[in-house]
């Protein structure tokens, strides 16, 4: 290797590691904080009616007798159910299953929508253009998340999901409106959520949000955690789905960094 090359070969690559300490100094420079808009998976999980509900199959819990512990369990859950996502494939034959999403889709801007107060804890309401009091800014990728304000009711079931005697669920939702507007207009949304169990509202039975979104190939999150107040914009979206290769959906562990209010 040449003298230049040689010189040129060291410039890059401190120039590479500037880069890389630059970053962490931004990110882990206390003014950022990170914000788990999850909820746990465990026997409190809600799960679509008829979905295999979280459950641990078998727990190992024991103190070894040389005085070591060791734990391990096994689960089976059902892809849909407590704060996760869907794929494309779940209602597009040809759209991208969870495992092969891609990661410039999941690490993306992040915008919330509050609608809470217009909602005002109605179960049959549905969001149309018309309660929009602005235009959405989306100019760049990003994922949209609407918050009717239903994450206070996600430790009562029945409240949540809005469970009749006859079996029929009753929660707020998307208008099939909202996302043909979305799809048509905001090119860059790459996915939408919501902080109730579906997109669609609950009385749904045909599911046009599901289907008009993932034709146009976004994903959806349901169940996102809402229980505290972040910034409608400014945050950056990290949705990390389990990677099931042919799954129409996946648990998901969904953070925002944001800003720190001064």
């Amino acid at each position: 290797m040449s003298l230049t090359a040689l010189v040129l070969f060291a410039v890059c690559l401190t120039a590479t590691a500037e880069n890389r300490n630059a970053l962490n100094e931004i990110i882990f420079s206390g003014d950022f904080e990170f914000i788990d808009l999850t909820h746990p998976f465990d026997n409190q999980t809600i799960y679509w009616p008829g979905v295999q509900n979280f459950v641990f199959t078998r727990k190992i819990a024991n103190l070894e007798p040389d005085g070591s512990w060791y734990a391990a369990n096994e689960f089976a859950a059902g892809e849909h159910g407590g704060t996760h996502l869907d794929a494309p494939y779940h209602f597009y034959r040809q759209g991208l299953r969870a495992g092969e999403l891609p990661l410039d889709s999941l690490i993306v801007p992040l915008i919330i929508v509050d609608i809470s107060s217009r909602v005002n804890d109605d179960p049959n309401f549905v969001l149309y253009k018309i309660h929009l009091d602005y235009m959405l800014n989306a100019e760049q990728k990003c994922i949209i998340i609407f918050k009717f304000g239903w994450s206070k009711f996600y430790n009562d079931k029945q409240k949540y999901l809005g469970m009749t005697d006859n079996g029929k669920l009753n929660f707020p939702g998307l208008s099939e409106e909202i996302a043909t507007w979305i799809t048509t207009s905001y090119k860059k949304v790459v996915g939408i959520g919501v902080d109730v169990a579906s997109v669609d509202p609950g009385s749904s039975q045909d599911y046009p949000v599901h289907k008009v979104a993932s034709s146009a190939g976004l994903y959806n999150i349901e169940n996102v955690n809402l229980s505290r107040d972040i910034p409608e914009y400014g945050c950056t979206a990290i949705v990390l789905p389990m990677k099931i290769r042919q799954g129409t959906g996946a648990p998901v562990r969904f953070v925002a960094i944001c800003p720190k209010k001064h």
